[in-house]
């Protein structure tokens, strides 16, 4: 069994208690609500699936995997490289600005508790503006810096990318709480198995595609009235 410390740290990490700011981001799903397009838990847990396989199972995913890696070799030059790296892969504006105010917030919180001297470099080199700290890279390697299993790492992104989308759609289409947890335990499987099948990737595996998610998150910063900042 993992150390218990460990495991409870990695939950503090994927509680929506932890002032990362996901809370305020819908991640496009804003504009397909507004659209019409997602009414019901069902089309929540489409949407959710959707921006899992799409946009997170080989790039986001594989970029907490691959910084996690890095941070265990204490490798800082290979975690700046992967923040411009991933930079260069967002296309939507308002998801290049979520993800790196997330990834700041979580540095800035885990530096705090864990004065390890690879998250006070990465603060430094995030003060020098040499790191471009998108919350994929930043959460590999918080969590490779602190000791967290990669199992760990992988379950617990996913979780909260999840919970925080779930969250989002009960408040945007609205449905009721019972709803959004039967929303996260159908998505379940799709996680785990996201979770293993990354652990087999590389670098050269790094691929995106999701157009219609890419192309409403780019139109949500022109909606009338808006409850998310993406």
């Amino acid at each position: 069994m993992d150390d218990p410390e460990r495991i409870l740290t990695a939950l503090q990490l994927g509680d929506s208690f932890f002032p990362s700011g996901a809370f305020a981001h819908s991640s496009g799903l804003e504009t397909f609500v507004a659209d019409g397009l997602v009414c019901r838990r069902e089309h929540l847990v489409l949407f959710i699936e959707s921006y899992l396989i799409g946009l997170v199972a080989r790039c986001d995913l594989l970029f907490v995997k691959l910084s996690h890696g890095s941070a265990r070799k204490g490798d800082v030059e290979e975690l700046a490289r992967l923040g411009r790296l991933m930079q260069a892969l967002i296309k939507p504006k308002e998801l290049r600005a979520a993800s790196i105010q997330m990834g700041r917030q979580v540095l800035q919180v885990m530096k705090d508790l864990y004065p390890s001297a690879l998250l006070q470099s990465l603060g430094q080199c995030l003060e020098g503006r040499e790191l471009r700290a998108h919350h994929p890279v930043i959460f590999g390697a918080v969590c490779g810096g602190i000791g967290i299993e990669m199992e760990g790492t992988l379950l617990t992104y996913l979780y909260s990318l999840v919970s925080a989308l779930v969250s989002a759609g009960v408040r945007l289409i609205p449905i009721g709480h019972l709803d959004g947890q039967h929303a996260v335990h159908e998505l379940k499987p799709l996680m785990a198995g996201l979770a293993r099948a990354v652990e087999t990737l590389g670098e050269a595996d790094i691929s995106a595609f999701a157009p219609a998610l890419e192309v409403r998150a780019m139109q949500h910063e022109r909606l009338t009235t808006r409850l998310f900042k993406s």
